[in-house]
């Protein structure tokens, strides 16, 4: 069953079901572009090569080199602006890394690089809820989230809900503060 087009002028409801889909829908363009622009880094013993990683409106841009990136964020600002699309430039964060060491200030051309600001090295962004900058402080991460999970857990268990609700409670609550940090987080 196909229904009528649907004109969307200016965004989804949000908390719309199909929100989610629709979106990952809307990205397969830059997915493809970025894939097919051949940058990023090769898996080792594969021809396979990742430029970029992205979970719902969550997207990071890997490169070889600089011109790798500067290539990427190209492709990523004219799928965008073909798309209609405002990216949230203010959370936006670069940094070059060569062999594990920050490399000096990437020299950038465009005005939407320009707008992506450098990434300092004793500061942080959050990507999927995990604070990182160059690498991932393992044991800072490891205490927040005991912490948050901790302070869920009491929540559920100080209330007056059957056993049963509580394991579910605890379910849907408390072990999703965890999950997100599986396989990243040592």
């Amino acid at each position: 069953m196909q229904s009528q087009p649907i004109q969307i002028r200016r965004g989804i409801f949000q908390g719309d079901y199909l929100l989610p889909l629709l979106f990952c829908i809307a990205l397969i363009p830059l997915t493809n572009e970025l894939n097919r622009a051949d940058c990023g880094y090769q898996v080792h013993g594969t021809e396979r090569k990742i430029s970029h990683l992205l979970y719902m409106d969550d997207m990071k841009l890997l490169g070889r080199n600089e011109n790798d990136l500067k290539n990427d964020m190209k492709i990523v600002q004219t799928i965008i602006k073909d798309m209609n699309m405002n990216f949230g430039l203010e959370k936006c964060a670069r940094m070059c890394l060569k062999r594990s060491s920050v490399q000096s200030k990437m020299h950038v051309g465009s005005t939407f690089e320009n707008d992506i600001k450098e990434l300092d090295t004793r500061k942080t962004y959050k990507c999927l809820g995990i604070e990182e900058s160059f690498d991932i402080q393992h044991k800072n991460e490891k205490e927040k989230l005991k912490k948050e999970f901790l302070r869920r857990m009491r929540l559920v268990l100080g209330t007056e809900l059957s056993a049963k609700n509580k394991i579910q409670a605890i379910g849907s609550l408390a072990v999703p503060v965890l999950k997100y940090s599986f396989g990243i987080n040592n």
